[in-house]
Parts: structure tokens; sequence; C-alpha cells
């Protein structure tokens, strides 16, 4: 049931945002191919419908979502990403000609598979990375600090991937298209989301919320708290995030607790790091809610876990879930 649904979102939104790019390459010099992260389309899009926007005189400075401000002399033309995500907004934005390796992770577009690689999300080569020269490194927090550390003691620019929220989100991508030159391109796909987060907010934004539990991971049971793009995701799809009664940031969460909220809603990701079966014949499952009305979900994680534009996809099918009776797809 959960597969039919994330496939027919995924359907509708490749149809909308192949006319929308369309469009834009009738009116301008610049089109994008992922979807808002790619609002989801293929990745042959990304290479024809994308070019650099020309490049402004002078450094270029942006903050990142670590609070830092990251200075560049002129675009940058070596590009070294240590997360999907970031490798994903770097192709969406048109910068993926750009990129000289990535993570043993990155999957999406289908370019980003023959990159070379430097190591794992959570294990990155410091001496690979420092092999390709870049002079930006987009890094993400928490997990890969250490490695943030040495990389600026060698003098690399590092620009941090950690948003928040979702409109954080789209101000990395606008970021990130400054640094690599690709404003133009980074436009296309910040406007997509935009857009995607005003259609749902009229369709959903009048009903009541209604309590929604997202797994991330099922043993030990892992949620969505506050503080992520997540958590605000599900607040705009129309929901109230059980998850974020947990604390801020990815907690575990007991069974016990959730058995006696009881959500109206219960979506899992899953992936290549989580699969998480049939959620409805776990012990004590049954007596939920959500189970009992037929509104438990699986979602690839790919689309509501990796900040990027592809949540524009992800917010949608939360949307769908959350609300199937306004759902913003067909």
């Amino acid at each position: 049931m959960s597969s039919k649904v994330t496939k027919g979102v995924t359907s509708t939104m490749t149809t909308t945002r192949i006319g929308r790019l369309t469009a834009a390459l009738l009116i301008s010099v610049l089109a994008l191919g992922v979807v808002a992260l790619s609002a989801c389309g293929s990745s042959d899009d990304t290479a024809a419908s994308s070019s650099p926007s020309a490049a402004a005189a002078g450094p270029i400075t942006v903050t990142d979502d670590a609070g830092v401000e990251v200075t560049l002399d002129q675009p940058a033309e070596r590009i070294v990403s240590l997360a999907p995500a970031n490798t994903e907004i770097a192709f969406a934005v048109g910068a993926g000609d750009k990129v000289v390796a990535g993570t043993s992770y990155d999957d999406y577009p289908e370019e980003a598979t023959a990159l070379p690689k430097i190591g794992d999300f959570a294990n990155p080569n410091v001496e690979k990375i420092a092999s390709f020269d870049p002079d930006l490194v987009l890094a993400a927090a928490g997990l890969q600090d250490k490695v943030l550390t040495k990389l600026k003691d060698l003098g690399v620019q590092v620009y941090v991937v950690d948003p928040k929220t979702y409109d954080g989100t789209i101000a990395t991508i606008e970021n990130v298209g400054k640094l690599a030159g690709t404003e133009d391109g980074a436009a296309v796909v910040t406007d997509e989301m935009t857009a995607a987060q005003m259609e749902v907010q009229a369709t959903v934004g009048d009903l009541p919320k209604a309590t929604t539990f997202l797994e991330i991971y099922s043993e030990p049971l892992m949620t969505a708290g506050t503080d992520t793009f997540i958590d605000d995701m599900i607040t705009i799809a129309g929901g109230e995030n059980i998850g974020a009664t947990a604390g801020s940031g990815f907690p575990n969460f007991s069974t016990e607790v959730l058995v006696k909220t009881d959500p109206e809603v219960y979506i899992a990701d899953s992936g290549s790091m989580s699969d998480p079966g049939d959620i409805t014949k776990r012990a004590g499952f049954g007596e939920l809610t959500a189970v009992k009305d037929g509104k438990v979900y699986v979602i690839d994680d790919s689309i509501i876990a990796r900040p990027g534009p592809r949540l524009a996809l992800g917010l949608k099918a939360l949307a769908g879930y959350i609300h199937p009776e306004a759902s913003t797809t067909e």
C-alpha cells in the first residue's frame, strides 16, 4: 500500500517538474534537472538543463549552517562532497561538473555514482579529500566534526550543510549556488521547493493537526525530534509530531510511550540503512489507531531524510499520508 502511494507521488512530481523546467528553459538561460531536491526528475534532466550563471566580481561570502562565514575569492571549481545530500544539492544547482569526489553512499543523481570516493559518510578520509585539491568541501555536522577541524587546519574552505528547517534547506541550496557560481540553477530549485510548500500549506493549512509518528530506525526505535527539518516538514504537512516530545535531534523513543500516545498516522522511512518490515505485525502495534485506521506508510528515506531539493517531493508525500482526504497528489 505504501509503495503504491510513494510511486504515485513520484510520478506526479516528475510530470509537474518537467513542465516547470521546460517553461524555465523558454524564459531564461538556465533550468535545472533535479526535482526540487530535484522535486524529482531524472538525472538526465539535470545534465541537460543546468548551466553555470555568470560569476559575480569579487569575493563570495556566505554563512553556513554552523554559523561560520565561508569566503571564496571566486566560484568553486573543485568541490568535494562528504554527504549524499550535499552531492544532490551540487548537481541540482548545476554544479555537478565541478564535483570531483563524493562518498560511497552517493546514489543520486545517477552520475554521482561514478564519482571518485573519499570514504563513507561517517568516515571520510582526510588525506584522500586533500588529494583532490578542493577549493570547497561540502560537509555535514556531528559525525564529521573532527574531519572538519583537520580540513580547516589544512586551509580547506568548508561549508557545513546542517539545516534545521525546510526553509533552512532552501537557504543552504541558495548558498551552495552562490559558492559554485550557479545562482540561476539554485533559484530554479528553490522556487520549486517554495512552490511545493505553498501548495501543501494551502491544501492542509485549515485542517486539524493529525498526531503523527515518523520512524527513523526500528531497532532501537528512533524518531525525529525538535530542531530537525523532518519535524518542521511534519508540521507544514498538517501533522503534530509525536517525536517532538522526546527532545531535539533524533532521539530513541519508547514503544510503551508510543502506544500510550497512540498516533493517528505512522510513517517509517526505508532505505539502505533501514528496513521497517511489516509494521502492523509488531508486538503491541495492533492497538495503535494508525494501524486500525490503515494509516501506516513507508517512505523512501532519500526524500525525507536528506536535506536537499527532493524534500519538496517528501513534503508532498507527507501531506498525502497525514491528510489523504485532502492530498495534493492525484
